[in-house]
């Protein structure tokens, strides 16, 4: 039987641990060790795989040997984990361990703030959009705005399109002048309008179209966080958006006399 290492590879949206790439946990044996910190949706994902991974199989057409990714089920997070044998000299069967099994230990601590929506909660009213606009552009002007809202006519639904603030950004990775950065305070992702090319690369990688194009600048409109005081959230009087850290509703409804907000 193998023992296995199965690794973070990559964050493609935001996790909520936060788990980030090099993350890894192991299995020797029938034990499973487990950092703290991991993420168990994301390790259930893996959990099914793991006893068939650990035999050898002879058969050519079975698939099991030849898999060795796998996604978390969660959309928002995206993180993809790979499976590795581990032979008995304790490094990886397709290289040396990454960074985090290197003997650094695992970054602990909250995730940042970032903006939560409630679909459920949204009207499509759209002061979002009026406050967002008037906070960076000093004009009342949805086509300016971070954020918008997305219209199900035939469901009925009204659903705010909001910057996820990915643990893994995809529009820092592909921005080729370095024009994206992520402010040291808040995680936002930041534009240089010095550096930038207008390529609207960032806007096209966006996984959830999250980005716009300035309609005279050209420039990315992304959302900063308003540097932690989002506008968008202070006028939404349904509460569709807030300001917080994921699975903080859910810890103070199961507080004493906790509610939701």
């Amino acid at each position: 039987m193998y023992d296995l290492r199965i690794v973070v590879e990559e964050v493609r949206g935001f996790c909520d641990m936060p788990m980030r790439p090099g993350d890894y946990c192991e299995l020797r044996g029938s034990r499973l060790s487990i950092p703290e910190g991991f993420c168990m949706w994301a390790l259930q994902s893996v959990l099914p795989l793991l006893p068939a991974k650990q035999r050898r199989i002879a058969e050519e057409n079975d698939w099991v040997p030849r898999t060795f990714r796998v996604a978390c089920p969660d959309p928002d997070g995206m993180v993809i984990l790979r499976i590795e044998q581990i032979d008995p000299r304790g490094e990886s069967r397709t290289g040396s361990p990454p960074e985090r099994a290197a003997g650094r230990e695992p970054r602990t601590g909250s995730p940042l703030p970032r903006l939560l929506v409630d679909h459920r909660a949204c009207t499509g009213c759209r002061a979002c959009e009026l406050a967002c606009s008037y906070r960076h552009e000093g004009a009342f002007a949805p086509s300016l705005s971070r954020i918008r809202v997305r219209k199900d006519e035939p469901a009925g639904l009204d659903e705010p399109v909001v910057c996820r603030q990915c643990g893994v950004a995809r529009c820092v990775q592909v921005c080729s002048c370095g024009a994206l950065s992520r402010d040291g305070r808040t995680g936002a992702v930041v534009v240089d309008a010095g550096l930038c090319m207008r390529c609207g690369d960032c806007a096209e990688a966006c996984p959830f179209g999250a980005i716009r194009i300035h309609p005279d600048t050209a420039l990315p409109l992304i959302c900063d966080l308003c540097d932690g005081d989002p506008a968008c959230v202070g006028r939404c009087v349904t509460g569709a958006l807030r300001y917080g850290r994921a699975g903080d509703a859910a810890r103070d409804v199961s507080a004493p006399g906790g509610r939701a907000e």
